[in-house]
């Protein structure tokens, strides 16, 4: 067995087992700006387990542009299991599925041939809480393994890639019922990848150094409807790409998320 396909094996028997965090923007290249919508909910199992569903998807511009809608980026399903240990410790698993549209890096920034790619995320995330008076902190470990797939499901160039990310969150309420929150985050991305010969002949395989990837810096504004269990969140992500001449990308970032819709009440 490929040491690539039993990592995939391996991830997917956890996340089947029996996870909440805030639907931020998937990282995009070859763009300037990145529109993200998410709609999804969020269902509590029991006093401990928790599952949240969401479907997103992205529009961009082309690298030298604002032009965010210009043209489709990638589309997302997201299911993930959070576990409560404590009121500081969380740990959670979950799968993800993505389709991202594949751009030419010369103008006019046409469509590549194939024009996408799959991947399939597998990823466990644990999370740490403090409480500094009203600010509310949360730092996550996210261990992840990406694999890449042509649209008719070979192993990319790229099959695999082993990423590790360190995020600090900080969530401040603006009112006495505590229904408008700031939330500002950060985030360092790190990774080691998988590279495959492209002549059909040949199966050799060899890995990266681990490197700095990115940084990403967000800050949202979120607004709580209580009476129907809503949460909304509208925000800006700015994207520190690693290398000399890569410029950032900024993203807007737009997510509703429907609290317990199949159940009020937890035994």
């Amino acid at each position: 067995m490929k040491f690539s396909t039993f990592i995939t094996f391996f991830f997917f028997i956890l996340t089947i087992q029996p996870i909440s965090a805030q639907i931020s923007p998937p990282g995009l290249d070859g763009t300037k700006t990145v529109s993200w919508g998410v709609v999804g909910f969020s269902q509590a199992l029991n006093k401990r387990l928790t599952l949240t569903v969401y479907g997103g998807a992205s529009r961009m511009s082309d690298p030298k542009s604002w032009g965010l809608l210009h043209k489709q980026g990638i589309a997302v399903y997201n299911h993930e299991f959070l576990y409560k240990f404590s009121p500081r410790w969380q740990a959670s698993l979950a799968n993800s599925f993505r389709v991202q549209n594949l751009y030419s890096e010369e103008n006019p920034y046409e469509s590549e041939d194939p024009s996408y790619r799959y991947e399939l995320r597998y990823y466990g995330r644990l999370y740490y809480r403090q409480q500094f008076n009203k600010v509310s902190v949360n730092y996550a470990f996210r261990p992840e393994a990406r694999t890449f797939y042509s649209p008719d499901w070979r192993a990319s160039a790229r099959p695999l890639e082993l990423r590790f990310r360190l995020k600090a969150t900080a969530s401040l309420p603006i009112n006495e019922d505590k229904t408008n929150i700031i939330v500002s985050g950060n985030e360092f991305l790190t990774a080691v990848d998988e590279y495959q010969s492209t002549i059909p002949a040949d199966h050799h395989h060899t890995w990266s150094n681990y490197h700095f990837t990115e940084d990403r810096f967000s800050i949202y504004f979120r607004h709580i409807f209580k009476k129907s269990d809503i949460i909304l969140d509208l925000g800006l992500m700015e994207q520190f790409k690693s290398g000399e001449f890569t410029d950032p990308v900024s993203y807007l970032s737009f997510d509703v998320l429907f609290q317990n819709p199949f159940s009020k009440h937890v035994n």
